[in-house]
């Protein structure tokens, strides 16, 4: 018997079972359930579940698991362990959209996680933020540059809609970063620092079908000063009170009212994470502004410090989370408002923005651009900065 033969198949025989018995071990992936019932808005009790869109979103690693409602709205996810905010949301054709969301958790191995979500109902469409330029740009001689920062406000209906007394200001806490949101979960939000107020006596600035409208933070020509290459002379309006040493604004801008003062020297936005929004108080500005007792106070839980300028949540027309970054991001405007958020993924100080993304191009050529309150869906990030400074009045 040929002895080297036998010793050959005796290894062979041991590999195989040495691989056979190591494959048993392997171990099998372990994942979370998530299983999620979203209950109807109180306005439209009727609606179909099945559009819904049900979002885990991871906190800690940019990952995400998403799926439909059924039409009980019933939903079922499986995800890797870790921690994650849950996300809903879905758009109707009669011109509204519905939203919900969860605070952090944690899934764990082989574990199932239940949710109920109770959908708020939002008007779709009017008046949206089209652009919002926040991060800045660079000097030609590389430092950073931030005072050309501006705002568009689009007229994303068929009809005119008349700016005068629209009011303009960012959430608290200005950065997303931070560790905690005391306003989290309320009806009433805070305005951070200073709040604007476009003027007007009621139709002094229409704003038409597909118009937009730019909101400069230093209405001048910033060309020779950094990389962006905007100029700004022509911005509709621009956040200029004389109060305010570091402002700078072209004489034939328009100036925004400053309606609360905060306790600020100069107003930018976060270059980070701002969390700008457009509302109207129900009541009228004159009659919110008097009723210090009911809307200018302190964040809940405190009895000093600062005092904030604080909005329900109903009034906002619209609003866009920026964040930092999506992992760790602490969320500020309502879900009605935004139940997602978008972000500068190259990072700061490069002449770019976040812009709304085009839904359809109608036959007369007007621009309807997409608005599902979730700016995860609506913005496109890293854009280059680019407003719209179409003269609209004379």
């Amino acid at each position: 018997m040929n002895y080297r033969k036998i010793h050959t198949l005796l290894i062979s025989a041991i590999m195989i079972m040495v691989c056979l018995f190591t494959g048993c071990l392997e171990v099998e992936p372990q994942y979370s359930t998530i299983t999620v019932t979203v209950l109807p808005p109180d306005e439209q009790p009727g609606i179909n579940l099945t559009a819904v869109k049900i979002k885990a979103q991871g906190v800690d690693e940019p990952v995400f698991y998403e799926t439909f409602s059924n039409a009980s709205g019933y939903a079922t996810l499986k995800v890797s362990p870790g921690r994650y905010t849950l996300l809903a949301g879905g758009l109707y054709a009669e011109g509204f959209s519905v939203s919900a969301s969860c605070p952090e958790f944690l899934a764990l191995p082989s574990e199932t996680s239940d949710f109920s979500l109770k959908l708020d109902l939002a008007l779709s469409g009017g008046i949206v933020f089209r652009q919002v330029y926040y991060a800045g740009s660079k000097t030609f001689e590389g430092a950073n540059y931030t005072k050309d920062q501006f705002l568009e406000l689009y007229n994303n209906t068929d009809q005119v809609y008349y700016l005068d007394s629209l009011c303009v200001g960012a959430l608290a806490p200005a950065n997303s970063t931070v560790s905690n949101n005391p306003w989290q979960g309320r009806d009433t939000v805070a305005l951070f620092q200073m709040t604007w107020m476009i003027p007007g006596r009621g139709t002094d600035y229409p704003l038409g079908p597909g118009e937009s409208v730019v909101l400069a933070f230093n209405a001048i020509d910033h060309t020779a000063r950094c990389t962006s290459g905007l100029d700004l002379s022509k911005a509709h309006f621009g956040f200029y009170d004389e109060a305010l040493p570091n402002h700078e604004k072209h004489p034939d801008v328009p100036a925004l009212k400053r309606i609360f003062a905060g306790q600020g020297t100069a107003y930018t936005m976060s270059v980070h994470s701002p969390a700008p929004v457009i509302f109207r108080p129900v009541m009228g500005v004159a009659r919110w502004l008097e009723d210090v007792e009911a809307w200018q106070n302190y964040q809940p839980g405190s009895t000093s410090g600062m005092k904030y300028m604080h909005i329900h949540r109903s009034w906002i027309l619209d609003g866009v989370e920026c964040v930092q970054n999506p992992a760790k991001a602490l969320k500020r405007q309502p879900t009605s408002v935004d139940a997602g958020f978008t972000w500068l993924q190259q990072g700061p100080n490069r002449g770019t923005s976040v812009m709304r993304k085009i839904k359809e191009t109608l036959n007369d050529g007007r621009i309807v651009y997409s608005d599902t309150n979730n700016s995860a869906d609506d913005f496109m990030a890293d854009t280059p900065a680019a407003p719209i400074l179409n003269p609209l009045w004379k």
